[in-house]
């Protein structure tokens, strides 16, 4: 009995004193001795487990919070960079109109004359005024989601990816890309249809015009969990890098040269409030190029409508 203590005490928690031959009250001692060295490891065993438990539920409530904080932390900058750009975009609306007012006066006042020799000035600076009011709407579409919102609906998503591919038609041909499908959704997210296509169809742009030389333009939709639906569109274009995927959807981060830099946060802004998202990254495929994926809620978890 003695050895055996020694040996649970140096770490051999299964040394135990095994069968005696005597049956009297030291035999009987011995016996009681194993047991509860039995008792011992098997609580042992359990409380290991529970631990590891404790510690997998922490870790996993660590990351809910984490979650959560930045979700909040992104709501409230969200919340006072709606402010400030609804206070930009109202600034800079009427000089733009009184740009605008003056560049048709001008044209008037010279004549169609020297107005046809500086056809392309004037309408570089049209082009200009147009691009500036783009980016107000933009801008006030992410401030004031409310006005912008419309009806909502179960929205059939090849039949929405089919028709942004009608509005960006002219680009895969242009640039000799070939489009591949693996439409299996068959679940309708509850969005507004303008606005979804509005999503898609930036997406689309982005990914076509990563593609300098040609390429493949992947379309993927499926089912997941029980009442979302994911829109996947990937390239073969460079790819993002860790840079440039730590601050994509934050205003004003382009790689275009004539890119405003609002067109994904604008679209995250639109699937967030209906309780979906928007994920992007480089491809995992052995391909180079990037893939953003959208997540659609069946029925819209709806918020600032």
């Amino acid at each position: 009995m003695a050895q055996t203590m020694r040996r649970v005490e140096a770490g051999t928690q299964d040394a135990r004193v095994g069968e005696v031959g005597n049956r009297d009250e030291i035999g009987q001692l011995a016996g009681h001795l194993d047991h509860l060295l039995d008792v011992i490891d098997e609580n042992t065993r359990a409380l290991q487990r529970w631990n590891a438990e404790l510690d997998a539920k922490v870790a996993e409530r660590t990351r809910d919070l984490e979650t959560a904080q930045q979700q909040l932390v992104r709501s409230e900058k969200l919340a006072a960079v709606g402010q400030l750009t609804a206070s930009i975009a109202h600034e800079v609306n009427n000089p733009i109109a009184v740009i605008q007012g003056n560049l048709d006066l001008v044209r008037d006042l010279i004549g169609p004359d020297v107005a046809k020799a500086v056809h392309s000035e004037l309408a570089l600076m049209d082009e200009q005024i147009e691009r500036m009011r783009l980016i107000v709407t933009q801008l006030l579409q992410f401030a004031r989601p409310d006005e912008y919102a419309g009806y909502i609906d179960n929205v059939d998503t090849e039949a929405a990816l089919e028709g942004c591919l009608v509005l960006v038609g002219h680009l895969p041909a242009k640039m000799l890309i070939h489009i591949e499908r693996d439409l299996r959704a068959k679940r309708r997210p509850a969005i507004n249809l303008s606005e979804l296509q509005q999503v898609l169809v930036n997406l689309l742009v982005n990914a076509i015009h990563t593609m300098h030389d040609g390429g493949t333009l992947r379309l993927a939709s499926r089912d997941v969990a029980d009442d979302m639906v994911e829109i996947e569109i990937s390239d073969t274009g460079p790819g993002l890098g860790p840079e440039l995927l730590a601050e994509l959807f934050k205003p004003f981060v382009t790689r275009k040269k004539d890119g405003t830099g609002l067109g994904l946060w604008i679209s995250r802004t639109i699937v967030e409030r209906y309780g979906g998202d928007i994920r992007a990254a480089d491809r995992s495929d052995g391909v180079s190029g990037a893939v953003f994926t959208v997540a659609l809620r069946v029925e819209a978890a709806i918020e600032g409508i």
